[in-house]
């Protein structure tokens, strides 16, 4: 299989930062009083960060997803996930709901979402399609459930998608390590911030460089 380089027009692509928010991320968010495991969510903060910024640098767009629930969206099958956890996660309106480390510009798109994929009733793939978006860079968390969500919902949609290894975290490595392999074998690409930010780096320099030379 080609490496993602061989595929990806970068110049159609977008950056998708997934739930990366306090009841998600933060030691006193609702998913660490149920009794998960976010310390993983910190450690990709710096990461994710600079992928945005790159991002921004190639002008490359990017898109922040933020679930909120309420009892407009929590259906009777919805509400059945949470399993007898007593904090709810992400009420509208809650400090759970707002960003973790990192924060969309006034350049940037927000999308929110009430399930766990991005795609299911929001606007993304619209907003995707007409601004010509083909290629996915997708990070935040959880990696196995809402980011591997909406990476599947994307793979299906016909966009090429690329999982941000050191940019996604989950409640263990095992489970994290579980998505990527399964994204390597099944959906797509898997790639670390490091490789990601060369390729925008270099876009943006032969950019500036067709703008700097004048046309004979």
């Amino acid at each position: 299989m080609p490496n993602w380089t061989e595929i990806v027009d970068l110049k159609k692509s977008a950056v998708i930062v997934v739930d990366m928010q306090n009841d998600f991320c933060h030691p006193d968010g609702a998913l660490s009083l149920n009794g998960g495991d976010v310390s993983k969510c910190e450690e990709i903060v710096f990461h994710t960060q600079k992928l945005i910024d790159y991002a921004h640098m190639a002008n490359i767009l990017v898109f922040f997803i933020k679930t909120t629930h309420d009892e407009t969206t929590d259906s009777k099958v919805w509400l059945s996930r949470r399993k007898g956890k007593t904090h709810a996660t992400c009420v509208t309106g809650t400090w759970g709901t707002e960003y973790f480390g990192v924060r969309p510009t006034n350049q940037d798109i927000e999308i929110i979402k009430h399930r766990y994929s991005a795609f299911i009733g929001t606007d993304l793939e619209l907003k995707l399609r007409t601004l010509g978006c083909e290629t996915l860079f997708i990070t935040g968390v959880a990696t196995n459930v809402c980011v591997e969500s909406t990476l599947r919902d994307g793979y299906m949609l016909d966009f090429h998608v690329v999982l941000l290894s050191d940019c996604s975290a989950a409640a263990s490595k095992a489970v994290h390590e579980s998505t990527v392999d399964t994204v390597k074998r099944t959906f797509g690409w898997v790639a670390d911030s490091e490789e990601v930010c060369l390729a925008f780096e270099k876009m943006e320099k032969e950019n500036n460089l067709m703008v700097e030379t004048p046309a004979k």
